[in-house]
């Protein structure tokens, strides 16, 4: 099994973390602009991009004040099958650790290190919206 890991610190309280990963309007600041999500436990965020074909389909398990918790439900990307997204919270002063990964690929060919890639520049965005109160998402339509 492969896995993604990072951690960094953003200037921002847990709660302004997990307002940005579990509402639409959070998760359009900073990942994309097409976000079909109502956001809580057991629900299921849709998620677009202009070059994937299809959409990916990632459900909440889990929310609380230091831990948000996804699982890919769709069947695309196909590397992503049997994944999970898990964010920890760690409050420190000034701010917050935020120690990501994403668990559970089959290896890491194919997808993997453009996975990899793409999420160390979208914990840059995230940390920029947090912080500066940018709301330009990584992946806008075109």
């Amino acid at each position: 099994m492969a896995r993604i890991v990072f951690e960094v610190e953003i200037a921002a309280d847990p709660k302004a973390i997990v307002e940005a990963l579990d509402t639409a309007t959070g998760l359009r600041s900073w990942w994309t602009d097409n976000v079909e999500f109502a956001g809580g436990v057991g629900s299921t965020m849709v998620l677009g991009f202009d070059k994937a074909p299809l959409p990916f389909h990632l459900r909440v398990d889990e929310v609380g004040a230091d831990l948000v918790r996804w699982a890919n439900v769709g069947d695309f990307p196909p590397h992503w099958a049997g994944t999970e997204v898990i964010w920890t919270l760690t409050p420190q002063e000034g701010g917050t650790l935020v120690h990501f990964a994403h668990d559970g690929f089959a290896d890491d060919d194919g997808g993997f290190p453009m996975a990899a890639y793409t999420w160390g520049e979208l914990l840059g965005y995230l940390k920029r919206h947090l912080e500066n109160g940018a709301n330009t998402p990584l992946f806008q339509r075109g």
